[in-house]
């Protein structure tokens, strides 16, 4: 019975890595041109992909638009308080619009369930 020259409790030594690299020479010398083009494509395809996560995670996109009004320094409370009523019913309308939408598609699929 032959003995395995490894074992998990022998420290590493230069020569026993070295004997790793001429296995590995060995085996690769019996492959064909086919198992290389093979292994090059899945590198290739591992790299790829692992460059794509890389990209996607470091993609900011473009800074959102704060958009602002200015306002004369010199306004009076009546004119900040209409500005505010103005802006209110046109919140509300809005609001008031998406309740309607979303009424019209729950009657719509009422019937579903």
């Amino acid at each position: 019975m032959a003995r395995s020259s490894f074992s998990p409790f022998k420290p590493p030594s230069p020569r026993r890595f070295l004997a790793g690299f001429r296995d590995l020479g060995f085996f690769l010398k019996t492959r064909s041109r086919a198992d290389y083009v093979i292994a090059g494509i899945a590198a290739a395809m591992t790299v790829f992909i692992i460059f794509a996560f890389w990209h996607d995670s470091s993609f900011r996109g473009d800074p959102p638009i704060i958009y602002v009004q200015n306002w004369p320094a010199n306004r009076t409370d009546d004119q900040i308080r209409a500005d505010q009523k103005k802006d209110r019913i046109e919140r509300e309308k809005a609001e008031a619009y998406r309740r309607a939408e979303f009424q019209k598609m729950q009657k719509a699929t009422s019937g579903w369930l």
